[in-house]
């Protein structure tokens, strides 16, 4: 009876390892793809617009789309994913995490002085245009956020009657913009090795697709 024990014991420390699937991999990916697609529109386009034109109601729509895309990711059936994959997928929710930070902060930013210029007897805040940069400038979020912050530099964000309340609204949008910035530059460079591995892991599929790894 121990010998038989013993040997049980063996057993379950020599299972052999789990083998993913390409092809649940490669499908997994790409359904991750139609969600890539999606903001990818919204980073260009969408997103760009509403911060220049200082829409707070869209950008806090925008937000919560953001998380409908989290949601939608999240209930993705990981079964014979590859872990690398799925490693893809949350360096890619940390981009929408960013995206996420840069509406909302946009919008408090835009609310803020809606709201403080509504208060009768208050000092008056003007944004100035958010035209800095070339045209090529701002035709990304990060491009937008860019051209926000330098209109706000001539501001006085110091003097008693300027805007010293959006200080810490703007230091906020300015860690959101390096927080989105870093989470593209390392989700390119993991991208860029998980091409490599998965051709030689997977052979017969092309890894290289935009649809698949961007």
């Amino acid at each position: 009876m121990g010998l038989s024990a013993a040997a049980a014991g063996c057993s379950r420390h020599v299972e052999a390892p789990r083998v993913f699937g390409a092809k649940e991999t490669y499908d997994y990916l790409k359904k991750v793809g139609s969600v890539r697609v999606l903001i990818n529109i919204d980073n260009k386009e969408r997103i760009p617009a509403m911060i220049r034109g200082q829409d707070v109601t869209k950008l806090m729509g925008q937000g919560a789309k953001t998380e409908e895309y989290k949601h939608t990711l999240s209930s993705l059936p990981p079964n014979g994913v590859d872990p690398e994959a799925l490693k893809f997928t949350q360096n890619f929710v940390a981009i929408l995490d960013s995206y996420r930070s840069v509406c909302s902060d946009s919008a408090e930013l835009f609310r803020e002085i809606r709201e403080s210029n509504a208060r009768q007897g208050g000092p008056l805040t003007v944004l100035p245009p958010i035209i800095h940069g070339s045209d090529s400038y701002q035709t990304d979020t990060i491009g937008t956020v860019d051209s926000l912050l330098d209109s706000m530099n001539p501001m006085d964000m110091t003097a008693k009657a300027g805007a010293v309340f959006l200080q810490p609204i703007v230091d906020r949008l300015r860690d959101d913009r390096e927080k989105l910035r870093s989470a593209k530059v390392a989700h390119h460079d993991f991208t860029e090795r998980l091409k490599v591995q998965f051709k030689d892991r997977y052979p017969g599929l092309d890894w290289t697709s935009r649809e698949i790894l961007p």
